[in-house]
């Protein structure tokens, strides 16, 4: 919520605009109220969609701070859906997985999982990431797809020569520690594809923070390497107003699953 006000208007056109039958949100306040109703049923509504919301963190006592945590948006029902705690952090902040079982018109269900893991510490997030295959391994085959902010860098994006030079020394620059690319390498050992990757895309050409002069890709779409075939598209998008509605860009897959 740019400058702590409602970004429901915002958030509607660029989601309508591109048609999503799915939407992964992260740092979302529920419920927040915008005008008579909560920010998010209204993003719901006017959507034609359905929503899951999984908190990380209680409400806060200060009446404008309710609790926060990760959402799911899906133009099909939404039949059942739970949110998991990961891995205590010293860091900043509780982080989790928002597990939501959605049925397609099938009759099939997809289950999506969204989280958003810890943004200082790559140890930590990799405790996150082995508490969170508790859940994702129940899955492991049948169609299901990861979404949201990991907070981590996929070394795939500084393969250019000195292009890890470069990282490093920016890295060193903001006193942040140096690069580490646990975590993205782990969901790729456990069988999962990178989408914005496997179709393609050329190394560090889909930086998605901080939106208004991108500059690290941190946010991902991943799938199990059993549905990659099925993947057409991944790409981030910069069109309209999306740096007003968020400090991340939001990255968009195209998937030819049977709905």
């Amino acid at each position: 919520m740019p400058e702590g006000g409602s970004n429901v208007d915002l958030l509607t056109d660029i989601i309508a605009s591109t048609d999503a039958d799915i939407v992964g949100l992260n740092e979302v306040f529920h419920p927040w109220s915008a005008g008579n109703a909560a920010a998010l049923d209204l993003l719901a509504q006017r959507l034609g969609m359905h929503f899951a919301f999984g908190a990380t963190q209680p409400a806060n006592p200060h009446p404008d701070h309710p609790p926060y945590g990760n959402a799911l948006l899906s133009r099909w029902p939404v039949i059942a859906y739970a949110a998991h705690h990961l891995a205590p952090a010293v860091s900043y902040g509780k982080r989790g997985l928002l597990e939501t079982r959605i049925l397609l018109p099938s009759g099939q269900p997809l289950t999506i999982y969204v989280t958003h893991l810890d943004h200082r510490s790559e140890e930590i997030r990799v405790a996150q990431w082995f508490a969170a295959k508790t859940w994702l391994l129940r899955d492991r085959g049948r169609p299901h797809f990861l979404l949201g902010d990991l907070n981590a860098l996929s070394e795939t994006d500084y393969a250019g020569e000195g292009d890890m030079e470069q990282l490093t020394a920016f890295q060193a620059k903001q006193g942040w520690p140096k690069p580490a690319f646990d975590l993205v390498d782990q969901v790729i050992k456990l069988g999962y594809v990178d989408a914005f990757v496997a179709v393609g895309n050329s190394p560090s050409s889909g930086p998605t923070y901080p939106a208004h002069s991108p500059e690290r890709r941190i946010d991902y779409i991943f799938l199990p390497s059993l549905w990659a075939g099925a993947l057409e598209s991944c790409e981030q998008l910069t069109d309209g107003a999306v740096c007003k509605a968020s400090d991340h860009l939001p990255v968009m897959a195209q998937i030819a699953l049977a709905i």
